[in-house]
C-alpha cells in the first residue's frame, strides 16, 4: 500500500480537517527526516509508533490495549516499508537521472 493510502487509513476516522492535516503533515515530516538521513529507521519507527498509537487511542477507545498495540505495530510496519521503498525508488531515480544524490538530500 502506498504511503498516501496508509495515511488516509490512519486519519479516516477523524472528522476535524485541521487535525487530519496535522497528523498527515507529521508523518510526511518524519518521512522527510528519514530521507535526509537526520533520523535512523529505528527512530522513524519509534516516532511513527507514537503518532499512530495516539491517533488510535483517540479514534478507537473501545480497543483493548493488546489489540491496539497489534494494530499500531501492523500500521507502523506498513508505513516504514512504504517510506523505505519510496527512499529506494528516489535513490534509483537520482542515480539514473545524472543528478547527484547529495543535492537531493538522500541518505543512500
Amino acid at each position: 500500500m502506498s504511503l498516501q493510502s496508509l495515511v488516509l487509513t490512519i486519519i479516516s476516522d477523524i472528522t476535524d480537517p485541521g487535525t487530519r492535516m496535522d497528523i498527515s503533515s507529521t508523518i510526511f515530516f518524519l518521512r522527510d527526516l528519514y530521507f535526509s538521513g537526520r533520523i535512523s529507521q529505528e527512530e522513524l519507527r519509534k516516532e511513527l509508533t507514537n503518532v499512530v498509537d495516539t491517533v488510535f487511542k483517540a479514534t478507537h477507545p473501545e480497543w483493548l490495549p493488546d489489540e491496539r498495540k497489534a494494530k499500531v505495530k501492523e500500521i507502523v510496519d506498513q508505513l516504514v516499508r512504504a517510506i523505505t521503498l519510496s527512499a529506494v525508488k528516489t535513490h534509483l531515480f537520482s542515480k539514473f537521472s545524472g543528478q547527484p544524490r547529495e543535492e537531493l538530500g538522500q541518505p543512500f
